[in-house]
């Protein structure tokens, strides 16, 4: 062991008062709580699947836990009744649904379709309709604006109670126990852990041979790490909807922030000239809020960012409905303008890209692409033109790109070259860009391609649901339907629902005619019903009120996977 492990075990150890050892233990996680569990599971436990041929012998029906979580049940006894109904027709869609089955190849399996069951009105459903509490835990009872505060919320505060309160936490900190960034806590609440999630790290990493993953610790809580020396990140939830490979996508998505806006090489050069380098004092008060802030995205989708999260969970972008004659001309606009420095040029409304040109030889994974959109989203609030260094972690690890950054109207002009000289040729090329779009002839084409980005989508599908999402796969791109502006309830309400029904292990697997694997899932809330299905192609997910019933639910799901599939090209950016 290393002098510096050594010293970095003493002081954790040293560190934590008997006071702090008796709350980290009612908390589960204490160190000889967690030593004994780590040394029951030393790796990382793994749940196997149920096989699609298992789930097609038998059905299976789960009965629930309690009123709140969600159940799934297949039953087959009912199944012809119910696609002899479906059949039949149903107001709320204009289309045939034995053709819609046909040119979505259902036809082949439609027959083996599970019945859902007939949904019974709540009497008593107008609390859980507004509420997001009864989907999280609430041991202690307390009401939403409290819970909020309390469990959701971050808060920097010295108050241990309400630190040990929290539902999700992040920690990362250097190899030899520095700390650089935790979600919640002053420096004096965190330290005691840090302590000991160091201590944990080097025991696998010394005595284990072996980093240390992940382990659950009863029913209650996950804890996850990440390796990527010379910083650990951690993450520590009590959501039970979060995986073990979610928060790993999490952890990797804050790693490639600090990668981001320091580059791998800065990175390593600092930590060479000392390991008890302390990192935060390259770090500016903008890094850490960005970084407070990505935590409640990528846990939460708050504040009102419901497709971060979305995108996050499905690993795809999102994308916006414009008519494929605009968007084609709005390329052809931004394409004119072309210099040898310039490597991509990518026109953007908040976190979605509208039109996105790059060099042959090059590209930007949509990772890259995300953190580029918050990253300008965080700065650009002014008018003045941005530009700045910064590293795409998938691009080049190691190096800076420069990034101009321009507001136009709603939206957002990005030019990216690998020359920091570059800036007034950038400048040059983002005035021709506007002044070619806003001349008098294309007056009408920009006042289409505007209108385009405020229209809502939910206005022009004739489907009433609560949110429905469509994904391209071979695009790896989605479509959603928009989220009531600033409801925080019913994000957190989406959140559970598409995550546990992405998760949900209760499916069929069929083969159609054309060789083509589909896969069918719904889940049961109290007054709520999710419905998925997918294969090579796309993936449909939606959420849909008691209101409807099984037939009406299939109906109108179909129909909108139609729609989408029928307005590819104008959906998605090609």
């Amino acid at each position: 062991m290393s002098p510096n492990h050594k010293l970095c075990r003493s002081k954790a150890i040293n560190i934590l008062s008997r006071h702090r050892l008796q709350v980290l233990e009612r908390n589960h996680l204490s160190p000889s709580y967690l030593s004994t569990k780590l040394m029951e599971q030393p790796h990382f436990l793994k749940v196997a699947s149920k096989s699609a041929a298992s789930l097609l012998s038998t059905a299976s029906v789960s009965q629930p836990t309690s009123t709140t979580e969600a159940t799934t049940a297949i039953n087959y006894e009912n199944v012809n009744s119910e696609i002899q109904s479906i059949r039949n027709g149903s107001p709320l869609t204009q289309f045939d649904n034995s053709s819609i089955a046909s040119e979505l190849h259902l036809s082949e399996y439609i027959e083996d379709l599970p019945f859902l069951p007939s949904n019974i009105r709540n009497t008593q459903r107008s609390h859980n309709d507004r509420s997001y509490l009864p989907l999280y835990p609430n041991p202690l009872g307390l009401e939403e604006e409290r819970y909020y505060r309390q469990c959701i919320l971050i808060s920097k505060a010295s108050d241990e109670q309400q630190f040990h309160q929290k539902l999700k936490q992040f920690f990362i900190f250097s190899t030899a126990g520095k700390p650089i960034y935790s979600m919640n806590g002053s420096d004096d609440v965190v330290i005691g852990y840090m302590g000991i999630l160091t201590t944990i790290f080097s025991t696998f990493q010394e005595d284990l041979h072996k980093d240390f993953n992940s382990i659950e610790i009863g029913n209650d809580v996950k804890i996850v790490a990440m390796n990527r020396a010379p910083i650990v990140l951690f993450a520590i939830t009590k959501l039970s909807h979060e995986t073990e490979d979610f928060l790993k996508s999490q952890l990797a998505i804050l790693y490639k922030y600090l990668l981001s806006i320091l580059s791998r090489s800065a990175i390593d050069k600092h930590f060479n000239n000392g390991l008890n380098y302390d990192l935060r004092r390259i770090l500016s008060p903008l890094d850490f809020a960005n970084l407070d802030d990505l935590c409640l995205k990528l846990t939460f989708g708050l504040p009102n960012d419901l497709n971060f999260y979305l995108s996050q969970l499905f690993s795809s972008r999102q994308s916006l409905k414009i008519r494929y004659t605009l968007r084609s001309k709005m390329n052809k606009i931004l394409k004119t303008y072309k210099d040898d420095d310039l490597l991509f040029t990518i026109l953007a409304k908040s976190n979605v890209i509208l039109n996105y040109i790059c060099n042959r030889a090059h590209n930007l994974s949509d990772n890259d692409l995300r953190l580029l959109l918050f990253i300008v989203k965080s700065l650009k609030n002014k008018e003045e033109d941005l530009w700045m260094p910064l590293c795409m972690p998938e691009f080049n690890s190691h190096g800076f790109l420069y990034v101009f950054v321009r507001t136009w109207g709603q939206k957002s002009l990005i030019l990216i070259s690998g020359n920091k000289t570059s800036f007034y040729k950038l400048k040059e090329l983002a005035s021709g860009i506007i002044l070619t779009a806003e001349r008098s002839q294309n007056r009408e084409f920009l006042s289409s391609y505007q209108r385009e980005l405020v229209t809502p989508i939910s206005s022009q599908i004739p489907f009433i649901v609560k949110h429905f999402l469509y994904i391209n796969k071979s695009l790896n791109q989605f479509i959603s339907s928009e989220a009531p502006h600033k409801n925080r309830d019913f994000v957190l309400q989406l959140i559970k629902y598409y995550t546990q029904l992405k998760n949900n292990k209760s499916n069929i697997q069929v083969k159609d005619i054309s060789i083509n694997y589909k896969k069918l899932t719904y889940m049961k809330w109290e007054n709520v019903t999710g419905f998925m299905i997918t294969d090579d192609v796309y993936a449909f997910y939606c959420i849909i009120n008691d209101d409807l019933d099984s037939k009406k639910l299939i109906d109108v799901s179909l129909s909108i996977i139609k729609w989408c599939k029928k307005n590819q090209s104008r959906l998605f950016l090609q």
